[in-house]
């Protein structure tokens, strides 16, 4: 409110000056905003351009531990054979460009990563730092394919996965669908790389380790599946360059090796002949063309960065320049403007006060206001100019009207309102001023008369007439309202006090009746109460022998129960019985087997006997027919084992079955145990709820006693309450009588 009235009594000179600072700050606030959207475009651009460096370092390092992933694969697959010299000038590779990459790492600020990137990075550098221990169990052959394979795959994995969070930095959509792309195509690049390392290790081993032949198959799907995406979301230069590229025999070599592979899958026993190192060798091929795609496609997204913040930064020195050059003009033309309003309010100014100057008799001539301009300015000083000849000749009228009419509202403050002001003023609004008084004393003296007659008619005790009040306002209506409230109020009174009158007559007269009637309700309780004790005490009489019996009930069952409980005890022991007889028979089983065992060792040496006799010739004849009889007691003692088994095996079952049968019994007697703790409980329910009936007879019987006795008391309060019921009767008939003697509305 504070900030509302200082700028309510401003000078016009400082309002225009604030109105016009206005649209300057909005610009100002509009051009910084502007160019700080322009400038973090800028930023964004540069850091981008600075990650975009970074993925095609990653992209190298990619290529190189692609490469020595498949050597490492193939030097695995052939046990040492191969590959060894490849993977010592593999090593220098990956280290050169291993060294580029975490110099780079260094120089590119980690806060125009992509989040959660820093954390990637870090985990990238631990992984790298197992890179030495991992090359060294390869070449002593201390690791396996699979896990070598995994340790590549994941450190690749991690570095294209900072390349797909470098997506996110992207706001343009052209780029971050080339970006898109350009992932797509090093997905479908790495994939090749595992191609590569699988074949030469599976070419090295002449056939497929476990669980790889699966792995070949998912990546010659995901390769084409990368490959449809970077097609999807590249440009058409991109594409065009792609097809050009991949039009090239050793691809179609490679897709004749990769049918041998995938034959696999429908003949297990295909001979995989083909040269390890001249897969190696046609898929680095493949692969070498598939990087020339990968710096094409590096250096295009570049130049297109590049070219963006070339542009991007143009159009904010632009912006900058413009923005300058629009506020200095608005400063310019505010000054301007403010300078020739205030040169022409302070000539109004000088007018209007000789102006108010000569209205107040300091000076007796007025000067015209010298003000050339067009606009509101120079009309209100014409129109001013124009007034001042006019002023002095309806002087002299106005302030002999002005003077009638302060004599006639000093008579309306002291209680006059016949006295009437009849000067004529030549100014407009001074007759308006006088016409307006003269009609303040006709409506004051009109609603002063209504006042007094309807205050007589209260006097009288009629209440039927209000004070009109339209066109009545202010204090005065107020008044007005009140003396007319005041009449409603006692009306309302009159009426109120006439229908509680009717009500507390109407009412007398029911009470009077209702006592009647309480009188002879109380009489007839009486003789009730007395026939409801009498039944209460025969009940109370049943509820005891009710009671008598559930204790008979309970013991009853009490020995029931013990009896349950023996017999459960009794079933228990038969399946102890029962499983100590199981045992038993597990043993004689076990010893049946060592007999089985024995016979079949026994069978083993006569026919050993038997091939022993027979290198004998004819002095081992005999020999040869004891080893048949040895034999033949050796099949009957198998025999008669494998009987004695089955019958064990059928007592076993039988065993189980009475087991079973015993279990079946407990369980029987726990449930009949079960239900008769239930019943038990349910007897002792029964037991207490008829003690508690008994009690509670007692309690009504006593009740009942007290309740005759009150019945008593009733009858007599009733005569009394008649008594009352009369004279309340009496009093309302008098109090509707007063209120007929007064005169309101709703009589």
């Amino acid at each position: 409110m504070g900030i509302i009235k200082f700028l309510k009594t401003m000078s016009i000179k400082n309002k225009i000056k604030l109105i016009s600072i206005f649209p300057l700050v909005f610009i100002i606030i509009l051009s910084f905003f502007i160019n700080l959207d322009t400038y973090k475009n800028v930023v964004q651009l540069k850091n981008m351009k600075e990650l975009i460096k970074l993925n095609v370092k990653i992209s190298a390092l990619l290529h190189e531990t692609q490469k020595e992933r498949g050597m490492s694969a193939g030097y695995l697959g052939s046990k040492g054979t191969k590959f060894e010299d490849n993977l010592v000038a593999q090593k220098e590779l990956t280290n050169k460009n291993l060294i580029e990459f975490k110099t780079m790492i260094q120089t590119v600020d980690s806060k125009i990563y992509p989040q959660n990137a820093d954390v990637l990075v870090l985990n990238i550098l631990k992984e790298l730092s197992s890179l030495e221990k991992i090359r060294e169990d390869v070449k002593n052959l201390k690791i396996d394919t699979k896990n070598a394979l995994f340790y590549y795959t994941n450190l690749n994995s991690m570095l294209l996965d900072f390349i797909a969070f470098t997506t996110t930095k992207v706001e343009k959509e052209k780029n971050t669908r080339t970006l898109i792309s350009y992932y797509n195509f090093l997905m479908a690049k790495e994939r090749a790389g595992i191609e590569r390392a699988i074949g030469s290790n599976t070419f090295a081993a002449k056939s497929f380790a476990p669980g790889m032949y699966e792995k070949y198959i998912g990546l010659v799907y995901e390769q084409q599946m990368f490959i449809n995406g970077f097609l999807k979301y590249s440009t058409q230069e991109n594409k065009n360059f792609f097809e050009e590229k991949i039009t090239n025999p050793v691809i179609d070599e490679l897709k004749n090796m990769s049918k041998i592979l995938l034959s696999y899958g429908d003949n297990k026993n295909i001979e995989l002949n083909v040269d390890s190192i001249l897969w190696f060798d046609k898929m680095t091929q493949k692969i070498n063309i598939l990087k020339e795609i990968d710096d094409y496609l590096s250096q295009s997204l570049i130049q297109e960065i590049k070219k963006d913040l070339s542009i991007q930064t143009n159009f904010m020195y632009f912006l900058i320049i413009v923005s300058l050059i629009i506020i200095s003009l608005i400063i310019y033309f505010v000054i301007f403007f403010n300078s020739n309003i205030a040169y022409g309010i302070n000539k109004i100014y000088k007018g209007i006060e000789q102006f108010m100057r000569y209205l107040n008799r300091e000076i007796n001539e007025l000067e015209y206001i010298d003000l050339n301009t067009r606009g509101e300015l120079g009309k209100l000083a014409k129109m001013v100019n124009s007034n001042i000849d006019m002023i002095n000749g309806d002087l002299e009228k106005d302030l002999l009207c002005v003077g009638e009419a302060t004599i006639t509202l000093d008579k309306f403050q002291k209680g006059y309102y016949s006295c009437r002001v009849n000067s004529k003023a030549a100014n407009p609004q001074v007759r308006t001023l006088a016409k307006t008084i003269n009609k303040m004393l006709d409506t004051q003296q009109k609603i002063n008369s209504d006042i007094l007659k309807v205050l007589a008619e209260y006097s009288n005790y009629n209440y039927l007439n209000n004070i009109n009040n339209s066109g009545i306002y202010g204090e005065l209506k107020q008044l007005v309202d009140g003396i007319n409230n005041l009449g409603n109020a006692i009306t309302s009174m009159l009426v109120e006090n006439k229908q509680n009158a009717l009500i507390l007559q109407k009412g007398s007269n029911q009470l009077t009746k209702n006592v009647n009637e309480l009188n002879k309700a109380s009489n007839d309780a009486a003789a009730r109460l007395e026939e409801t004790a009498a039944a209460v005490e025969e009940i109370t009489n049943n509820i005891i022998n009710s009671t008598q019996n559930v204790v008979k009930m309970s013991k009853n069952a009490n020995e029931l129960n013990s009896s349950v409980v023996n017999g459960e005890k009794l079933a228990e022991q038969t399946v102890n019985s029962m499983e100590e007889i199981n045992i038993q028979v597990n043993a004689i089983t076990e010893s049946i087997s060592i007999i089985d065992q024995i016979a079949f060792q026994t069978n083993i040496l006569s026919l050993n006997a038997a091939v022993e006799a027979a290198t004998a010739g004819e002095a081992g004849k005999g020999f040869a027919v004891v080893a048949q009889e040895v034999r033949n007691l050796a099949n009957r003692s198998a025999e008669a084992a494998h009987e004695i088994k089955t019958l064990v095996s059928n007592a076993t079952l039988k065993a189980n079955d009475g087991k079973n049968i015993a279990a079946s019994m407990i369980e029987g007697y726990h449930n009949i145990s079960q239900n008769i703790n239930n019943t038990i409980n349910l007897i002792n329910d029964v037991s207490n709820g008829a003690n508690k009936q008994k009690v509670a007879m007692e309690q009504i019987s006593d009740a009942i006693n007290s309740l005759d006795k009150q019945t008593q008391v009733n009858a007599n309060i009733a005569n009394q309450t008649n008594d009352i019921a009369s004279q309340t009767s009496v009093l309302a008939n008098n109090i509707v009588t007063a209120v007929n003697t007064k005169n309101f509305r709703e009589k």
